[in-house]
């Protein structure tokens, strides 16, 4: 036993020099170096990962070796070890896990050589790295060392493309590296323009703080993100960095810019890396972070249009080049990286491009940057005084890696999508000023059940980086208020204009408020155009009436046999709700309505809203209504006749008069008109002749009012 102890440690000793040797070969080489009278045709290098089946969380790994038919050896030996203790050493655990002796008159003899192919190995995704050592035995067993390999796992590829952002070099404030992780973050040579006359064609660990040119780089914010998917999940990754700073053109597949000795461009050089290490067809995700030299460093802009156009061309290249791709995950730019006077238009541009990417493709993911904190840098080829346009680690790169990490376990690793852990867009904007000027925009967020706040870390005031446009302008936001998902915009309109759009352009340099959800998410920026009628009906048709001290619910659900549970929650604020009631579902199919009685009400305002749990664990919310239990504006409402034939007409019972927007849906809740109406207290009739317009169906009446919404299903019958 002592001298396989002893046997076993020489071994180890010669790994190291033998793996020195084996990056010395294969520099400016074949993947495969040659060896001893002979030459790998496969054979695991060190720190390779071999991409794992997503069914069975494991990988297989091939050797086999071409050796002279004359060789001195008359077999040939694999020794396969496995790191049981996670120490970065295979030789104090228990030994191997598997030794292979193979005759070399057993392989296929061609010319000169026999080819040599041993069973394939099979290793885990998981956190524990494998080695491989290859002896020659001679014909009186003897034995030399002729290959060897170790930290090698399987797990997921990425790719990270895109400008400085993307490849995040070390600039200030911390150690990416710091990370007991880092061994299971893995990479392939580098982005270096010069191709592979400039970088090793081989494995080797990731760095998160080498510029691109670095050998491993896979940025700061790279590392962050890789470390920990492998924290969590359990999986090594490889993460391809392929960023180089430079409009948008570049990283086409197309590109005729920084073209190497080999002929390959950006692009080019980026797959040929990854067909190399032998992970083309084997890519999951690709982050993409570029677009500051297409809206802000440059005279002349990239258009909203052509970005769009572009990116569209490298995604087409993408899916043909990468079959396995699952999701995009675009890091949309801040407004930074400029001089003078901020160019919140052409950066506003491509913002907006990247929102609109991701928007028209669902897999496509938006990352926002906004609560990451800029730096201040002078020197260096940056234009005087100085800019903002990267990050540091503590409050940029690393917050950045954390941040994005949840919507990626949710998209590729079958988290599940809980409140608070995704970056928000909008989805519809409208007038909801009650008086005959508009003086007030509500902008709803994506995330429909996510509590946000605005964040003030000092500095100006959040309306600061909002505007109203369109219709003549002059309009001034003078305050902004948050209620769930909503965000409400206040403004003077001394000219009675009619404004088309909303936009949030976000932070310039640092240090200013910004709006989170409770996760630490922010927004993304935006322009969102302003539709009569556009914010959404509620699917659960909440609908809640007064009686007495008492509130009573109501709430009609299609495809009832789907849910098993609703659950009533009431909140103070429209921000924090406490389950108050439990109904378990009939279980009937079709439209079951539902009802449950408060008598219990909060003092003054009440705002509710309804969870469903439907039958595969997905919830679904209700809208919030809210109940001022001293002043509710809607004392009835209703359609007659209903079915309706002939005639359409609504009477509504009001507390208080107020200014109404009555919007006709169709049963899927599109919107088919949208018109305001001023309601007097007491008793209103008015029509709805609109209703007479469209074909037999079911089509649903809303009425929104500045305190409440109602809304009733109407069949128009034939």
């Amino acid at each position: 036993m002592k001298q396989a102890n002893q046997k076993i440690w020489c071994v180890s000793s010669v790994l190291t020099l033998i793996l020195t040797l084996l990056v010395s070969l294969t520099q400016a080489q074949a993947p495969q170096p040659p060896i001893t009278q002979g030459r790998l045709l496969n054979f695991p290098m060190s720190d390779q990962l071999y991409a794992r089946n997503l069914n069975n969380n494991q990988a297989t790994v091939p050797i086999s070796v071409r050796m002279l038919a004359s060789s001195q050896f008359n077999q040939l030996q694999v020794v396969f070890y496995r790191d049981l203790n996670n120490n970065n050493d295979y030789f104090d655990d228990g030994g191997p896990v598997s030794t292979t002796t193979l005759l070399l008159s057993t392989g296929t003899l061609a010319n000169d050589s026999i080819t040599l192919t041993f069973p394939n190995y099979t290793i885990l995704a998981e956190l524990r790295q494998y080695g491989f050592v290859l002896n020659g035995i001679r014909p009186n067993n003897s034995s030399a060392l002729l290959a060897a390999s170790v930290g090698v796992v399987a797990g997921d590829t990425y790719i990270i493309q895109g400008q400085s952002n993307s490849y995040a070099e070390q600039r200030q404030g911390g150690d990416a590296n710091a990370t007991p992780f880092r061994r299971f973050v893995k990479s392939y040579g580098s982005s270096h323009p010069n191709g592979v006359t400039a970088y090793p064609r081989n494995w080797g660990i990731g760095d998160g703080n080498a510029n691109n040119v670095g050998n491993y780089n896979v940025g700061m914010w790279g590392m962050r993100l890789g470390s920990q998917i492998a924290a969590t999940e359990g999986i090594p990754v490889a993460i391809f960095c392929g960023g180089y700073g430079d409009k948008i053109p570049i990283f086409q597949a197309s590109s005729t810019a920084y073209i190497s000795a080999e002929n390959e461009n950006n692009y080019r050089r980026l797959r040929r890396r990854l067909a190399d290490a032998g992970v083309q067809n084997s890519v999951r995700g690709i982050f993409w972070w570029q677009g500051e030299s297409d809206g802000i460093i440059d005279n002349n802009k990239t258009s909203k249009n052509d970005y769009i156009n572009i990116f569209n061309n490298i995604l087409q290249s993408w899916r043909t080049d990468y079959p396995s791709l699952e999701k995009v995950f675009i890091v949309q730019i801040r407004l930074g990286c400029y001089v003078g006077a901020p160019p919140i238009n052409s950066a506003l541009d491509i913002m907006q491009a990247q929102l609109e990417i991701a928007k028209s493709d669902n897999d496509i993911e938006i990352f926002s940057t906004q609560n990451l904190e800029h730096i201040y840098e002078t020197g260096g080829g940056i234009p005087s005084p100085g800019w903002y346009c990267h990050y540091g680690y503590a409050d940029g790169y690393l917050k950045a890696g954390d941040l994005f990490l949840p919507t990626v376990r949710q998209e590729l690793y079958g988290e599940p999508v809980v409140n608070n852990t995704r970056f928000a867009y909008p989805i519809a904007a409208d007038i909801t000023s009650t008086g005959p000027v508009a003086t007030q925009v509500t902008v709803e967020l994506s995330n429909l059940t996510d509590n946000y706040s605005v964040v003030p870390l000092s500095g100006s005031n959040i309306i600061d980086y909002f505007r109203i446009e369109g219709g003549g302008g002059g309009y001034v936001i003078t305050s902004l208020s948050i209620a769930g998902n909503a965000i409400t915009l206040n403004f003077n309109n001394p000219n009675a204009n009619v404004p088309n759009a909303v936009s949030y352009f976000g932070r310039q340099q640092f240090d200013a408020p910004v709006i989170e959800n409770a996760g630490g998410q922010a927004i993304v920026a935006f322009t969102q155009q302003i539709q009569s009628g556009s914010l959404p009906i509620d699917p659960l048709a909440l609908t809640i009436a007064r009686n007495g001290v008492s509130n009573t619910l109501r709430w009609k659900v299609e495809s009832n046999q789907r849910f098993d549970q609703f659950i009533i929650e009431r909140g103070e604020t429209r921000n924090s709700f406490k389950a108050i009631h439990e109904l378990y579902g009939t279980g009937q199919e079709g439209t079951i309505q539902y009802d449950f009685t408060d008598n219990k009400p909060n003092a003054t305002v009440s705002h509710y809203r309804i969870r469903g749990i439907q039958q595969d664990g997905r919830e679904l919310f209700s809208q919030v209504v809210t109940v001022n239990n001293r002043l509710t504006t809607v004392k009835e409402f209703r359609v007659f006749p209903n079915p309706v034939a002939g005639s359409a007409n609504a009477t509504i019972n009001m507390n208080e008069a107020a200014l109404a927007t009555i919007h006709l849906h169709d049963a899927s809740g599109r919107l088919l008109s949208s018109r305001k109406l001023q309601l007097q207290k007491g008793n209103n009739q008015f029509s709805l002749g609109e209703l007479l317009d469209y074909n037999p169906g079911t089509y649903i009446v809303r009425v929104v009012t500045p305190t409440e919404t109602q809304q009733i299903r109407v069949v128009k019958a034939k």
